[in-house]
């Protein structure tokens, strides 16, 4: 838990808990161990980049602390929380690692010249064999915008290779071409500090409480001013619990609802013409 420590020591610095960085200013004329270091950072798990403070003590990486940025506001979700076990965890790889006797061969420490140099001989052989398509590109949303213009330079115009994707496919892409068909724009017309705005939400199968809880907060927002919750789903998430219409549809019905709120819509004479 965090306190306002000026309430108790008024001549204190303004130095409130996970706002600042290293040894705070004043402290106990003797310590034990040094303070610990609050780095400021953002999550790498997705790209919605939730701002966080990575802490650090003698030069490892011991937690994370999540950050008052603007759209996480002091929250985390799971993947947020754990974030900092990557770093020291007992299984991730420090040094590449090669099967020298193909695929049967067990995997043995390389340096990164001999990696990188087997690298571009077997995308030569595969592309000399194949043509420059047979080289595909896969890249990630958590990547900054700078990394995913390199990476598809990289494809391109290294590879000459016209198979680049990421991993949006699978998750994100279906609603970016309805975005873009419904609004000309291929992601979400409004920030997240738009939601509180609202007067009524209607969630189609997606349960945010679990798969994005960073949304949540605003979504408690919107309700606590009086925002009413419908929500289309056939099962009985955390978010169909608290609304104020759950209608648990059959699976795979998604669009028959939504085709008979349209026709409604265009009966009532709704449609802004």
């Amino acid at each position: 838990m965090s306190v306002n420590k000026d309430f108790f020591q008024p001549e204190r610095d303004f130095n409130y808990d996970f706002q600042s960085t290293g040894k705070p200013p004043t402290g106990w004329s003797e310590a034990a161990r040094v303070p610990e270091t609050l780095v400021p950072t953002h999550c790498c798990f997705c790209g919605v980049q939730c701002g966080m403070f990575l802490r650090v003590a003698n030069g490892k990486v011991i937690g994370v602390e999540a950050r008052d940025f603007p759209h996480n506001r002091g929250s985390l979700c799971p993947k947020g929380v754990v974030a900092y076990q990557q770093v020291d965890h007992p299984d991730r790889l420090r040094y590449p690692m090669i099967r020298r006797g193909g695929k049967a061969g067990e995997l043995e420490r390389a340096t990164w010249d001999e990696a990188m140099d087997y690298i571009v001989s077997r995308w030569k052989q595969i592309q000399a064999e194949h043509g420059n398509d047979a080289v595909a590109v896969y890249s990630g949303s958590s990547m900054t915008n700078e990394k995913c213009y390199v990476m598809g330079k990289f494809a391109r115009v290294a590879l000459r290779s016209r198979n680049i994707d990421y991993n949006g496919r699978l998750c994100m892409s279906s609603s970016a071409v309805a975005y873009a068909r419904a609004f000309g724009i291929d992601r979400a017309p409004l920030p997240m500090t738009d939601i509180p705005l609202t007067h009524c939400m209607l969630a189609v199968g997606v349960n945010i409480a679990e798969c994005f809880p960073i949304v949540m907060q605003w979504v408690w927002r919107a309700r606590d001013k009086g925002a009413h919750l419908i929500v289309i789903d056939p099962r009985e998430t955390p978010l169909a619990r608290t609304a104020d219409l759950w209608l648990p549809v059959r699976p795979g019905t998604d669009e028959a609802v939504i085709n008979a709120m349209l026709r409604q819509v265009i009966v009532d004479g709704l449609v802004d013409e």
